[in-house]
């Protein structure tokens, strides 16, 4: 396995609230996404125009958030994610408006998250957060 390391930031939503967040690009259009343990599966802001397809094997998930019930969510592929300067390919994501996220990030640090590394990718590519050194290390198999 060939391990691959990117920066991560650490932004401070309020005192002594963190998130870790990458930049990630899909196709030709780069974005913050939050790297979230707490969410289930990896997610794409529906309001990015990142290139997808439908999953048309797979059905909605339900979905839900510690502020409650989402409902039924679609389920996509992405051709690719670019991750640092390696691209993971068929990543599969659900679609979902993350405009209360964004709401947040942009009346406290002007920025908009594009979407979030959930547990599914993080257990995929054995992630580590190096807290000390603001990384993020992905273990994929060598090209």
């Amino acid at each position: 396995m060939k391990e691959i390391q990117v920066p991560v930031e650490f932004v401070e939503l309020d005192e002594n609230s963190y998130h870790p967040l990458v930049t990630v690009a899909v196709g030709s259009i780069e974005g913050d996404f939050i790297v979230d343990t707490g969410a289930s599966i990896t997610v794409v802001d529906l309001g990015t125009p990142f290139t997808h397809e439908p999953l048309e094997d797979a059905r909605g998930i339900s979905s839900g958030g510690i502020g409650g019930e989402i409902g039924e969510v679609k389920l996509v592929r992405l051709p690719a994610l670019h991750v640092g300067d390696h691209a993971l390919e068929d990543v599969r994501a659900a679609l979902l408006d993350l405009q209360y996220v964004n709401t947040l990030y942009h009346d406290r640090l002007r920025r908009r998250v594009a979407g979030l590394l959930g547990s599914d990718f993080l257990l995929k590519y054995r992630a580590v957060i190096d807290y000390e050194n603001k990384r993020l290390t992905l273990k994929v198999s060598p090209s």
